[in-house]
């Protein structure tokens, strides 16, 4: 019960204006809020403040459907060609460092490639890592018998010894 109200509401009588006897206790209505003009309202004044901000609408309207002037362009393409000779120079230092890194020889830096520091430095050391797989000495002839040039012996005996000059001389002499 404590949601009742204990006074009626205040009403305002539509025809007349005036309070009610249920809502004689309320505050009246407050004035209307002060005019924004400084001073009392002037026609002339306010159809010109009109039309300048018409004038100032109409003019940024203006600047925005022009297209960018040819100096903005140029500056653009200038920008642009700066950008992208940094981003070369970039990608050179980068190459010449992992070059160096890796080891890769002069011959072969044409090979290391890439467009960032990471795939430059992957690229370096495949290439260092192919080369060095490819300095190392295999058999000239792989799959055939190593030939062993010692003198007196053919390259295809079977029996390999080496020649023992002691038991020459003690076979010839008969022992």
């Amino acid at each position: 019960m404590a949601d009742e109200p204990t006074t009626p509401p205040a009403t305002e009588s539509a025809q007349t204006g005036e309070l009610t006897p249920g809502n004689a206790g309320s505050t009246p209505p407050t004035p209307p809020a002060a005019s924004p003009w400084d001073g009392p309202y002037d026609e002339g004044r306010a159809t010109r403040l009109i039309e300048n901000l018409r004038a100032e609408l109409a003019e940024v309207k203006a600047k925005r459907s022009t297209p960018p002037a040819d100096d903005v362009k140029a500056q653009f393409a200038e920008l642009t060609a700066e950008l992208a000779k940094t981003r070369n120079e970039a990608i050179e230092a980068a190459k010449r460092a992992a070059i160096a890194d890796a080891k890769v020889p002069a011959h072969l830096a044409g090979y290391v490639s890439g467009k960032t520091p990471e795939e430059i430095k992957a690229s370096a050391e495949k290439v260092a890592a192919d080369f060095a797989a490819g300095e190392t000495t295999t058999d000239p002839l792989p799959g055939l018998p190593k030939p062993r040039l010692t003198p007196g012996r053919a390259a295809a005996d079977a029996d390999s010894h080496d020649f023992d000059a002691a038991a020459v001389a003690r076979a010839a002499r008969g022992y």
